[in-house]
């Protein structure tokens, strides 16, 4: 069975597993790992196949798969926080294991339906990951630079030229640009509480959240961060951490 590579911080009583976004793994959370409470929680922060301390393990990279990765961590009960694309395996947990599942967070979710792209349009995205790192650092740098500082986009293509095998950073795309949730209609019963940045794209901005999760959700909540783009743990962290936490402790 394979156990995805994690690394634990604090020593609380509520367990939460976090998991990475397409550009990076659980790194991306450095800048608020400060501003969280290991006293009143325990942090496993664990990277899906093929990121970070799981980049050798091979697989489908897909949402069921990643599912079944998180609950072989073995932890009886724990949120689940979920940031881009891992957004969708926090929902699919969250909709098919409440025996496990407590609270699910997902931070800039895209839509649950995936956003519907053909081959075609997912290509750029799998060049992109499959690119040199010269080439990552000039398509995020065009991409976030009229928000985010030049070094900012060449220390995240660093990251993600780093920490994320090529090939499966390349199947991943498969699940959050076509396919989405395995079951879309499937309600959800836990509190999910959905954190935006309305500097994002538009589809996963508050507006498109909202529509897209409320019918979904018996009980959600939504944040919208103004000055926030695609990553708020990292443009906003003790504000982000914040909001996690005042969730989870709820």
């Amino acid at each position: 069975m394979t156990t995805l590579g994690f690394e634990r911080f604090g020593r609380g009583p509520r367990q939460v597993v976090v998991l990475n976004d397409w550009l990076c793994d659980t790194s991306t959370w450095d800048a608020a790992r400060p501003f969280l409470d290991g006293d009143a929680f325990t942090y496993t922060f664990a990277d899906l196949r093929g990121y970070g301390r799981s980049r050798d393990q091979r697989g489908a990279y897909t949402v069921a798969e990643a599912a079944a990765d998180v609950l072989a961590l073995d932890l009886p009960r724990f949120a689940i926080v979920g940031h881009s694309m891992s957004t969708l395996v926090a929902l699919h947990l969250a909709q098919h294991h409440v025996d496990r599942i407590e609270r699910a967070v997902v931070l800039t979710p895209p839509p649950p339906r995936g956003f519907g792209a053909d081959d075609a349009a997912m290509e750029p995205s799998r060049a992109l990951a499959r690119a040199d790192a010269a080439v990552k650092h000039a398509i995020l740098a065009q991409r976030f630079g009229a928000r985010l500082p030049a070094a900012w986009a060449a220390w995240k293509a660093a990251r993600f030229h780093a920490t994320a095998d090529p090939e499966a950073a390349a199947a991943y795309v498969a699940m959050f640009a076509r396919d989405g949730l395995p079951d879309p209609t499937a309600r959800i019963t836990v509190p999910v509480l959905a954190i935006t940045g309305e500097q994002d794209l538009p589809p996963m901005r508050r507006a498109a959240v909202e529509a897209n999760l409320a019918p979904l959700c018996d009980a959600l909540a939504i944040d919208a961060l103004a000055d926030s783009g695609h990553y708020p743990m990292q443009e906003l962290p003790p504000l982000t951490a914040a909001l996690v936490e005042r969730f989870l402790a709820a």
